[in-house]
């Protein structure tokens, strides 16, 4: 068994206010993020850089899990490239197997944590570094394949590649949240829908509103594309 350990930061307790700091009025999808829901975030770790390639690769020989699409493409297949093409389903088994293998409390952060994570100790910016967005910060825009992990800054958490380089599941389901308030589980236009939350805008992203840390996006659970990916969360105390 050759089990590959994600390598996690702490990642301090603290209240966030989510979808800080107001869109502007040209964003039209207010569906798509809190605009000052209050969240209390428990400590929890993080991993540093999206699920990677070599470490997704453990997991498929211990497992005998099926590849994801793109894992051994080219453009896509060194091992620090952050592993692509894998379903909510795909990233939560492979969680299910670090607690397995490992008695940690591995798992997919929740909506707020990676929300709290990404922002790294900056409040009210659209990005962890300031309002600004910059090819210098991260990689996105139409890209042709993904970068290997931790390219550019970390951000004041020590995480890397929190925006761009690949979209990232949460664990929780798609809401409405118009106007700030906490819907059901209701994409808009939707009938009550099973999508779940992705964060941070990947390698493909052009649209800079998709990029934002108060953004949400949702996609079906059993969806793979070449331009999602997971990193995990820690509990803390766990037996």
């Amino acid at each position: 068994m050759n089990v590959i350990e994600p390598m996690t930061n702490d990642i301090p307790k603290g209240i966030l206010v989510m979808g800080v700091p107001a869109c502007p009025p040209e964003a039209t999808f207010h569906h798509r993020w809190h605009t000052g829901r209050r969240v209390e975030i428990a400590a929890f770790k993080l991993g540093r850089y999206p699920v990677t390639n070599l470490e997704y690769r453990a997991y498929l020989a211990d497992t005998g899990a099926k590849p994801p699409a793109f894992i051994n493409a080219p453009g896509f297949s060194a091992d620090h490239q952050p592993v692509g093409a894998v379903s909510w389903l795909d990233s939560v088994a492979f969680c299910s197997w670090l607690v397995q293998r490992t008695s940690k409390g591995y798992r997919l952060p929740t909506d707020a944590e990676w929300e709290h994570a990404a922002r790294g100790g900056n409040e009210g910016t659209c990005f962890a570094w300031g309002d600004e967005l910059s090819p210098d910060k991260a990689w996105y825009g139409g890209q042709a394949t993904t970068k290997e992990a931790g390219q550019y800054p970390a951000n004041g958490f020590g995480l890397f590649d929190m925006t761009g380089n690949v979209w990232e599941w949460c664990a929780d389901r798609f809401e409405d949240v118009s106007g700030g308030l906490h819907a059901i589980d209701n994409p808009i236009g939707k009938p009550p829908s099973d999508n779940r939350v992705l964060r941070g805008g990947s390698f493909l992203t052009k649209n800079p509103m998709n990029l934002w840390l108060a953004y949400r996006h949702e996609d079906p659970p059993e969806l793979r594309h070449e331009c999602i990916g997971f990193r995990v969360a820690l509990s803390l105390g766990y037996p």
